[in-house]
């Protein structure tokens, strides 16, 4: 066989591959608009994977996989060769002691430096429970079932809004819209009706469930996981609510970073808040007490992104809740170079 032909049938294989995909994506997107695969039904296959899977989320099984690999890391010197009585029995015999030497040298080798590997894996074993027992400390008791996920803010007051920036005539690049989260998909509704290429994404409640009867494009995932996941500057529009009330200070700025990448120059960024206090009065004392994150106010988030370049930043009230919108300036990337080239060129000069 030549180069050519197994160049030939790698190219085959790969493109045999693709067209797989291409079909299994195609029938999970039939089957999600058709409302076979709700999102709170894909959120509890998931738990249910990871509960009993050995490599579950809940506990990893890292216990019984250190032990099989306790036992897995010695190696045996005395192979099967059946019966010395018999021809090949005794053949292999011979070859074994002829060889055996070497074997022993080598086998005793490979059981030394298995030996050392399992020590090692055992005093991070160790390590890693100690800090593991540090951080549970730090970390807030878990809420209750019907807690984990709150609705946060109702968008819709700020729908005419939202559809007048996110209009295509107002946007200059191309790519679709991202809601995050989008619960019932009652915002997805007026951008769809508006002409707006528009999707959401939600962790799997019960609201998302009736989003995609309505026939939107809804589909179950974590905002930074489906950010991370968005290819630099695609999206034409992002609007973040729910998740911002809740998530921790920490992937808030992540949070933030990745509206900046993701959206392209000149899109628009909105966040749709709870105000501190009212969300102090909907959640409760235990939610209030115990979430890993509380709301921030309108101010905090207009900071936050006009610091990472956003520009146009405009603050709007509603009630108990608020809508931050900014842009992307579609000269931010060259600044920031532009200054980043200042900086060096007088470091270069001052030596």
């Amino acid at each position: 066989m030549t180069t050519d032909d197994t160049a030939g049938g790698d190219e085959e294989a790969r493109a045999y591959l693709d067209r797989v995909r291409r079909e299994i994506d195609d029938e999970v997107r039939r089957r999600r608009a058709a409302g076979d695969f709700p999102p709170s039904f894909e959120r509890r296959l998931d738990e249910l994977f990871a509960r009993f899977t050995p490599t579950g989320t809940a506990d990893d099984h890292f216990t019984e996989a250190l032990k099989l690999a306790d036992r897995s890391a010695y190696f045996d010197i005395d192979v099967p060769i059946g019966p010395r009585r018999a021809p090949r029995g005794f053949v292999k015999w011979s070859l074994w002691q002829a060889e055996a030497w070497f074997m022993h040298y080598v086998v005793s080798q490979l059981n030394h430096f298995a030996a050392s590997a399992m020590r090692v894996l055992h005093l991070l074993d160790e390590r890693l429970s100690d800090v593991e027992r540090d951080v549970s400390v730090l970390s807030p008791p878990p809420l209750p079932e019907e807690e984990l996920v709150t609705p946060g803010a109702d968008p819709t007051p700020f729908a005419s809004l939202l559809v007048g920036r996110l209009h295509p005539s107002q946007v200059a690049g191309s790519g679709r819209v991202l809601h995050a989260e989008c619960g019932d998909g009652a915002l997805l509704l007026v951008l769809r009706d508006a002409g707006i290429d528009a999707y959401g994404i939600d962790p799997g409640t019960a609201a998302s469930d009736r989003a995609v009867e309505k026939g939107l494009d809804v589909r179950r995932d974590d905002v930074l996981g489906h950010l991370g996941a968005v290819a630099g500057e695609a999206l034409a529009g992002l609007v973040l609510s729910a998740c911002v009330d809740r998530l921790s200070i920490a992937d808030r700025r992540q949070l933030i970073r990745l509206a900046e990448a993701k959206v392209a120059p000149g899109a628009l960024v909105a966040v749709v808040g709870t105000a501190p206090a009212a969300w102090e009065r909907r959640a409760g004392a235990v939610a209030s007490d115990l979430a890993p994150g509380r709301p921030w106010h309108a101010a905090t988030w207009a900071h936050l992104l006009a610091q990472v370049g956003f520009s146009d930043v405009e603050v709007v009230e509603g009630g108990d809740a608020f809508a931050v919108v900014a842009s992307k300036s579609p000269t931010g990337t060259d600044r920031t170079l532009a200054s980043n080239d200042s900086r060096v060129a007088e470091a270069s000069a001052g030596q």
